[in-house]
């Protein structure tokens, strides 16, 4: 390039570059008076005192017309600024429109607020009152708001361009992490207290351990209710082990001495054990009190407010009463349980919520130190002694140390119920000496049914034993199950028989029939306990015969005297029927394995929570809830010792109520009057031994008649050889009663082959 050419490059050069510069500096001087007109506007709308002359007239004209709402012109115009600024394409006509909308519609608004707040400085202008008026005659205030509000979010739509659904996901991101950190937050103080009252539980020598003397720190001292009672203190030990049975011992011989009722004496005291207790039922006070506050501390660990009110001592458990504070549930109180016992360090806690009677829930704790209940300690008690009733039984004592007893008339049958070595024996032998302490034999007698051949054998021969099918002179303990199949249908007889009488005597009860008996000089009814020792294996044996003599009997038999009182280890559906325990209202639930064995028995879980050992549920007829009662124990050979003393006064002696049956007399006529000839009967139960069966049309096409077939049908019934059970139509027949009823019937008829 020549140095012409290179000057004119550099001069042209130099004026493009000069008129570079002036767009420039005209560019810059634009936007800062385009942001110093945007402060002046802000400046003469918010603040009064730096308006001038013109800035007054520009702030009244967007003031007459806007309203407060003009306050929002300087801040719209500075948002289009910045974004021009940022963005070379922002459009003037779009950011006018946006602004305009959005201003005429909080113009109405204003105007809006200004109709409902009169008399405030709430200012709209001349176009807010002119959109709201318009939009008023419309649609009305309410309406006018609305719609005013949906302009002004079209309005800050078309101005601000916002993305309402990136937005509205924002919010909620931003609100979930809120509350995920708040929710950190709260698990960490809570942390932070906890571990906090652990180390202050560390430090406090009171909530590690039981305080062992000095001040207890209870929030109120819980009354503590002992049972007032004599205190009976033995004048030397004595020695509840039963005596060893000596090897090959036989059962008691019976007393061929006569009984002599005017002279007859109930059993002395003297013949039972005294109690080896001092007469101080369950803790000390002190023990009390340590326990006391170990629990109220537990309740408090668990953020729980309660308080002890009242202590009742026991002889193997002690009842706590607790009152929850205002607003505490008791299911809260409840669920805690296991973890009481944990604290405690107790076997097992039954809750009782709430104590019936009372505003307070009971917790029976076991005592450190159980102690034995004796049965003459309960026959001495003045609820025992000063009872009216005919048969009261001496149970035991309650949770809280009071004596308990009940009248078995009332009841009026009982059902025992419980696991193996639960103390269900035992009950049932208090029960059996509780009668026999109280009711001579021509009051009260028992049939006994005892199929373990164990128990109920130790009364062999006492005057008060009873069995319907046979004289008083072969009385004995039933041990077979066919032979307590005939003695209950027996018994059903004698019931029906009672209840013919009283219809005659017009009365209806047993009390009314002996009411009347005295006025009139008849003999009077005695009453009648049936005691089963073991009903699982009668209902084993002949469940169909059995359970219908029971329901029979339990239906109908306590106005005529006769009582219930059934046992078994097994209380599953298939012993305890529907049937059998919808008749037995009064239950008594020692130890059971579950909770299903326990709702068996009573409709209700808790016997699974019993100690064993006689700890027993006792419900009766009135009671809502069944009550916590520990046995009274009495041992074997306090049983021998009164069986001995009653022995010796005579045998069982009663009159026979029902006809006698085949082996009465040798070489009489046992079956005259009651439809059939000996001859026909043994005729009848060889045809029935070589068919193996038995039925109408069988004796009918041996006979040869209806009426002859029905009567010896009948004979057979009555005589127990065959039994029709409740509910079928198929006899049930037993072949041994039938053999032997074969050979005293040819022995009575003189025909017995050789």
């Amino acid at each position: 390039m020549s140095n012409k050419g290179y000057y004119i490059y550099k001069k042209k050069h130099k004026k493009k570059k000069s008129a570079g510069n002036g767009a420039g500096v005209l560019v810059f001087l634009f936007w800062a008076c385009a942001f110093a007109l945007c402060a002046w506007l802000f400046v003469i709308q918010w603040f009064d005192g730096y308006q001038g002359k013109y800035g007054a007239g520009v702030a009244k004209f967007f003031f007459d017309y806007l309203g407060q709402s003009a306050y929002l012109i300087p801040l719209f115009f500075f948002y289009w600024l910045i974004r021009s600024v940022k963005n070379k394409s922002a459009n003037i006509f779009t950011f006018l429109i946006g602004m305009g909308v959005s201003l005429a519609a909080v113009a109405g608004i204003l105007s809006a607020l200004k109709d409902v707040f009169k008399g405030t400085s709430i200012d709209g202008g001349s176009i807010g009152l002119a959109c709201f008026g318009f939009l008023h005659g419309l649609v009305g205030a309410a309406g006018a708001v609305l719609f005013l509000l949906a302009v002004l979010f079209t309005g800050a739509h078309i101005l601000f361009a916002i993305p309402w659904l990136g937005t509205f996901h924002w919010l909620v991101n931003i609100l979930k992490h809120d509350f995920e950190t708040w929710n950190e937050a709260r698990a960490e103080l809570k942390t932070k207290i906890a571990e906090a009252k652990h180390e202050e539980e560390l430090t406090d020598p009171s909530a590690q351990s039981l305080p062992l003397k000095g001040d207890v720190p209870l929030r109120s001292k819980p009354e503590i209710r002992r049972p007032v009672a004599e205190i009976i203190r033995a004048p030397k030990p004595y020695d509840n082990t039963p005596a060893p049975a000596k090897p090959g011992a036989e059962p008691p011989e019976k007393s061929d001495k006569k009984l002599d009722i005017a002279n007859f004496k109930l059993p002395s005291l003297d013949l039972l054990a005294l109690p080896k207790t001092d007469g101080v039922l369950g803790p000390s006070d002190e023990e009390i009190a340590q326990a006391t506050a170990l629990l109220e501390n537990t309740l408090k660990n668990f953020e729980i407010g309660a308080a002890v009110t009242g202590v009742s001592p026991g002889p193997v458990v002690t009842r706590y009463e607790i009152k929850p504070d205002p607003g505490v549930r008791i299911s809260n109180i409840v669920a805690i349980s296991n973890d009481i016992a944990l604290a405690m360090k107790a076997r097992g806690i039954r809750v009782e919520a709430p104590i019936p009677g009372k505003d307070a829930i009971g917790f029976e704790i076991p005592n450190e130190k159980p102690m034995m209940v004796t049965i003459r300690e309960i026959l001495q008690d003045e609820v025992f002694t000063s009872s009216r009733a005919v048969m009261p039984i001496a149970l035991g004592r309650y949770a809280d140390g009071l004596a308990a007893a009940a009248a078995l008339e009332k009841t009026p049958h009982l059902l025992i119920a419980g696991a193996t070595n639960s103390g269900k024996s035992i009950c049932l032998h208090t029960i059996i000496m509780s009668v026999l302490y109280k009711s001579k034999p021509d009051e009260v007698k028992f049939l006994m049914i005892d199929p373990k051949r164990l128990e109920l054998t130790l009364y062999e021969g006492i005057p008060h034993l009873y069995d319907p099918k046979t004289n008083c002179e072969d009385v004995s303990v039933i041990t077979d199950a066919q032979g307590a199949v005939k003695s209950l249908q027996t018994l059903v007889k004698v019931m029906e028989k009672r209840t013919k009488i009283m219809e005659l005597a017009k009365v209806k009860n047993i009390d009314g029939y002996n009411k009347w008996a005295a006025e009139h000089n008849e003999e009077k009814m005695f009453y009648v306990v049936v005691v089963i020792d073991e009903l699982a294996d009668l209902m084993l044996q002949t469940r169909a015969a059995i359970e219908d003599s029971i329901q029979r009997l339990a239906q109908m038999a306590r106005a005529v005297g006769i009582h219930l009182v059934l046992c078994t280890q097994r209380p599953s559906v298939n012993v305890i029927t529907g049937v059998i325990k919808a008749n037995l209202p009064s239950r008594i639930a020692l130890q059971v394995a579950s909770k299903t064995d326990s709702r068996v028995i009573l409709d209700s879980p808790g016997a699974d929570a019993l100690l064993g050992k006689g700890d027993m549920l006792y419900q009766g007829t009135s009671d809502q809830k069944p009550n916590r009662i520990q046995g009274a124990y009495v041992s074997e050979s306090e049983i021998a010792a009164v069986a001995d003393f009653l022995r010796a006064q005579g045998g069982p002696d009663y009159p026979q109520q029902i006809f006698s049956d085949a082996s009465t007399a040798a070489g009489g006529r046992p079956e005259e009057g009651l439809g059939a000839s000996a001859e026909e009967l043994i005729q009848a139960l060889n045809l029935i031994l070589e068919r193996r069966r038995v039925s109408q049309d069988l004796l009918k096409a041996n006979f040869g008649s209806s009426a002859r077939a029905t009567n010896i049908l009948s004979v057979l019934e009555m005589k127990g050889y065959i039994t029709k059970p409740e509910g079928s139509n198929r006899w049930e027949i037993h072949f041994d009663l039938i053999e032997q009823g074969l050979n005293e019937l040819k022995a009575a008829s003189g025909t017995l082959e050789k």
